[in-house]
């Protein structure tokens, strides 16, 4: 039997207009065209019956829908919002919002609807199916010191220390380099293998329960090189069979703990040297996150001694704004994985220690440190070529939770901040993302704007009388913070430390950790001698 194609529209209307203006019959016009003889009957009766010029020849082909397409464009407006802010919607609270949402319309819902105060699961694969640009998808899990940390702000400061520098030094593209170290566990992930379908639990070899830790330092330039990385084992003394297997001009150092020192990244700091070659005339241009271990009066005195400027990245921003995290180590810890996978089939019986780790690290570090990872890492955080508009409004949406507009931005400009902030700033300029203003002061209470359309116009959804989602569910808001009195470690920030006035806070900085040891001392031998100390 022949499949039936389907006809347009404008088919349908042609032969409508046929059977009318021309006056030929609905049998041979249906004949002619392949409409089915009772369908294109009913469209000339409503063309006959219908005033001129208010019929459209639109098909009823679909189930009766309880949202119109109007209305639940504006639930995938609110949807795709809230996951860019990291305040995803699960499928439930979907099923919730949808029926809270068909109340607050007052649009007649199914009986099922009314009774779990939801919608139903099959309105819920509908929507999913109409709407091709949502998928149900398993999210990272994003700290809230990440999400409120990197704003336009902290980018701005960024990128101005960027340009300074780029202009005071002129540096070529190999000589900007970014650092960072990774951990590579003697234990990870296994990947996926083939089994049979059905099977209730698949297992796959792993060396033991729990990996130990070797800490691995990379660098990676801006013209698409590398160097031969850093290993930290974790061990008291360093022995050179550690480095079996490892890419050539490998540098081995040892640490109980296998973490970073400040005194192995300074010995990390004279292995880049050797390779790299700074001068005068051709200085090196360092970027990296402001770890304590790095960030330090030893390591600082070391680059200016050797024609280093160090720029570190703003706090918690190393995700978007740091290139060996963007491009380059999720294709290297798949890799890791996979020669890790390979040595045990290879070796069965045979666990993983940390000799066998550099091992594992050669093929990753080849296959992943290419140079087209490498350029596009410099290239999608906006530090070579120089970029400051790399990340968008849509970019900053986690952050304008947290957020609070500096009151300077707020009098001289609005344009630099995220769209939400700016509705909440102008409510008159609101009309791409918020529609109408809360009508209370109070942070925690709920707020009663709403997501605008882009199909429709807010005088058209005044007219129509359309509450949107977000004035059911308002955007999560942070409350106010609460100032923190107790002393605690110094929050790192954004600048160029080999620079004089940072240089000069490092040192001050030294000096106060150790007049802090030296009376932490006192007072010991004060509380075993007996005497009572006064604070």
């Amino acid at each position: 039997m022949a499949k039936r194609v389907r006809k347009t529209d404008e088919e349908i209307q042609d032969a409508v207009e046929a059977v009318i203006n021309q006056n030929l019959s609905i049998r041979s016009v249906a004949k002619e065209t392949g409409i089915s003889k009772s369908l294109l009957a009913d469209f000339v009766k409503k063309h006959i019956n219908s005033p001129e010029g208010n019929f459209q020849y639109l098909r009823n082909i679909s189930n009766r829908k309880t949202l119109t397409k109007d209305q639940e464009e504006l639930l995938v407006s609110y949807l795709r919002t809230t996951s860019k802010m990291c305040h995803g919607l699960t499928t439930m609270q979907t099923r919730e919002l949808a029926y809270q949402f068909a109340v607050a319309n007052k649009i007649v819902t199914p009986p099922e609807w009314n009774k779990n105060n939801k919608a139903g699961i099959h309105w819920l694969h509908g929507f999913m199916n109409r709407h091709k640009e949502l998928s149900l998808r398993q999210p990272e899990s994003t700290s809230l010191s990440r999400t409120s940390s990197f704003n336009k702000t902290n980018t701005t400061t960024f990128f101005s220390n960027l340009e300074k520098s780029y202009k005071k030094h002129n540096f070529a593209p190999n000589m900007i380099w970014n650092l960072d170290e990774t951990g590579c566990m003697t234990v990870t992930k296994p990947p996926k293998v083939i089994a049979v379908r059905g099977t209730k639990q698949v297992g796959q070899i792993a060396s033991a329960e729990r990996g130990t830790l070797t800490t691995v330092l990379f660098f990676i330039s801006a013209s698409g090189g590398t160097n031969p990385p850093v290993f930290i084992f974790p061990r008291v003394y360093f022995k050179e069979n550690m480095l079996k297997g490892a890419p050539i001009g490998t540098k081995g150092m040892a640490n109980p703990s296998g973490w970073m020192t400040e005194e192995i990244f300074v010995e990390s700091l004279k292995h880049f040297v050797n390779h790299v070659q700074p001068t005068v005339d051709k200085k090196a241009l360092i970027i990296m996150d402001n770890h304590a271990t790095h960030v330090n009066l030893q390591v600082v005195d070391f680059a200016r001694k050797n024609h280093i400027i160090i720029l570190t990245l703003p706090p918690h921003c190393s995700h978007r704004m740091q290139p060996l995290d963007v491009a380059v180590y999720g294709p290297f810890k798949s890799r890791y994985k996979q020669a890790m996978n390979n040595w045990l089939t290879g070796n069965p019986g045979k666990p993983v220690t940390i000799y066998e780790v550099a091992e594992f690290v050669n093929p990753a570090f080849s296959e992943s440190f290419t140079i087209g990872n490498i350029c596009k890492s410099f290239e999608k955080t906006g530090i070579y070529p120089f970029n400051s508009n790399i990340f968008t409004d849509d970019d900053f949406l986690p952050s304008s939770i947290t957020d609070r507009p500096d009151p300077s931005s707020l009098i001289n400009d609005n344009s630099s901040l995220p769209s939400i902030l700016q509705s909440k700033v102008d409510l008159t300029q609101s009309d791409n993302i918020l529609d109408q203003p809360s009508t209370s002061s109070d942070l925690n209470s709920p707020s009663t704007s709403g997501i605008v359309n882009k199909n429709i116009t807010k005088e058209g959804r005044e007219e129509l009388g359309i509450v949107s989602p977000e004035m059911v569910r308002p955007f999560p808001t942070a409350p106010p913070r609460k100032k923190n009195k107790t002393c605690g470690r110094k929050k790192g920030k954004c600048s160029v430390i080999t620079d004089t006035p940072e240089k000069d806070e490092l040192m001050k900085a030294e000096v106060d950790r150790k007049r802090g040891k030296k009376r932490d001392v006192k007072n010991k031998k004060k509380f075993k001698n007996g005497e009572k100390t006064m604070h």
